[in-house]
């Protein structure tokens, strides 16, 4: 069962009391031993002062340069520095008379560079943000019809290629319709559409992080599947379909030690799947049971699992958190050869995290979410001392003379 943002809610089994009854089940002193690496806040800032969500995270691949997409649409670009922390560059405003509750439900960067980012949105809008002049570039939407009758306009997701070049969009289910709606970036216009391949609402799309003409894609039907887009026609791009027996909230991609790719899965009922991505074949699964014995809790019902991403040395990062008091529970795991191990315990988290990103290089984890709080977290050794003080939340300053994107 999901809530009106899509977030996993427990399951109905789940008793308020078994809820309300969490806790560690080892002591301080073990919990700590637990886990092997330190990390410390290093600086957090709070994008609104109203009780606005961030549904969206991206960095650019220099990690300068941050988009967060919030619940009323606005989408706040964030500078990051080594010495000083988070700092505002510039705000994209919500959108305007926003009605039948539109949310941003992805952001990118358009391209290596920290200059320009997509922001889409609920309605089916994709706009492209030049961010030096702070101008709307490019706008993309699906005109496609089905016979007579529109193609599904509402959007779950969208992602961009490796190389700049190709949009692509999921849709929500309309009438037995789901599609993927593909794009030109260069050249602003729609290419295509694939309609076969999902049954219900397109949840999460990942394009191959170096192969620009290889796509995943994940829907609430349970499916998983990957394309090659060099071929002409849907059935042919269709690589392989992976049942995963449950409904699918993220993927992501990632290399094992001997460079072969692999796919993550986390399930909107908080279990963590992943796979060979030639075959499909299922490499290892944890259910949520699992993981929260592992994490060292007690309850089930409160465990979260936030997201998945690549490190330096072949393994996969996941992020779970607690949705109890606030969220202040935070943890990572980390997958090596099947098993998944203990890594960082995250003390001081303020909020449920519904976002995350990840830089492999620096080891540095940025998270979001309810509290519409981005907050940094380091290996205590990696970045400066913050010397206005990690524990001090910042309330973000509105510029007031910024010119209007719109």
């Amino acid at each position: 069962m999901l809530d009106d943002d899509n977030v996993p809610l427990p399951a109905s089994s789940d008793s308020e009391e078994d809820v309300l009854d969490d806790c560690d089940t080892c002591t301080p002193f073990e919990l700590e031993q637990h886990y092997p690496q330190k990390f410390r806040l290093f600086d957090e800032t709070a994008l609104s002062l109203k009780k606005e969500y961030i549904l969206s995270l991206e960095k650019d691949s220099s990690l300068t340069r941050l988009a967060a997409g919030l619940t009323d649409t606005s989408v706040h670009i964030l500078d990051v520095s080594s010495e000083r922390g988070l700092s505002l560059f510039l705000d994209l405003p919500a959108l305007p008379d926003v009605k039948n509750n539109i949310k941003v439900c992805d952001v990118r960067f358009f391209d290596e560079t920290p200059n320009a980012v997509l922001v889409g949105t609920t309605n089916g809008i994709v706009r492209l943000f030049d961010l030096r002049t702070q101008k709307e570039q490019a706008r993309f939407e699906n005109d496609a019809i089905i016979g007579t009758q529109p193609a599904p306009k509402n959007i779950c997701c969208f992602d961009r290629n490796a190389n700049s070049r190709l949009l692509c969009t999921g849709t929500e289910e309309l009438h037995s319709n789901v599609y993927l709606v593909f794009y030109d970036l260069r050249e602003r216009k729609h290419m295509g559409d694939y309609f076969d391949c999902h049954q219900s609402d397109v949840t999460t799309l990942r394009f191959h992080p170096q192969n620009p003409d290889i796509l995943a894609s994940g829907s609430t039907d349970g499916l998983i599947n990957t394309f090659d887009l060099r071929e002409a026609s849907e059935e042919d791009a269709l690589n392989i379909t992976i049942n995963t027996e449950s409904s699918v909230h993220k993927i992501n991609w990632h290399k094992n030690v001997y460079e072969k790719d692999m796919l993550s899965c986390i399930t909107h009922t908080n279990d963590f799947k992943v796979y060979e991505s030639e075959e499909g074949d299922l490499l290892a699964e944890f259910e949520r049971d699992n993981i929260t014995e592992i994490i060292k809790r007690k309850s089930p019902a409160n465990c979260n699992l936030i997201d998945a991403h690549s490190t330096s040395d072949g393994g996969i990062l996941l992020l779970t958190g607690s949705n109890l008091n606030k969220g202040e529970i935070m943890r990572s795991l980390t997958y090596q050869n099947k098993k998944l191990l203990p890594f960082a315990n995250l003390d001081g988290n303020k909020q449920i995290v519904r976002e995350s990103v990840y830089d492999a290089n620096t080891n540095v984890l940025i998270t979001a979410g309810e509290g519409s709080i981005v907050t940094i977290w380091t290996p205590d050794s990696h970045m400066a001392t913050n010397s206005s003080g990690s524990s001090k939340l910042k309330a973000k300053k509105s510029k007031s003379n910024k010119a209007n994107p719109y």
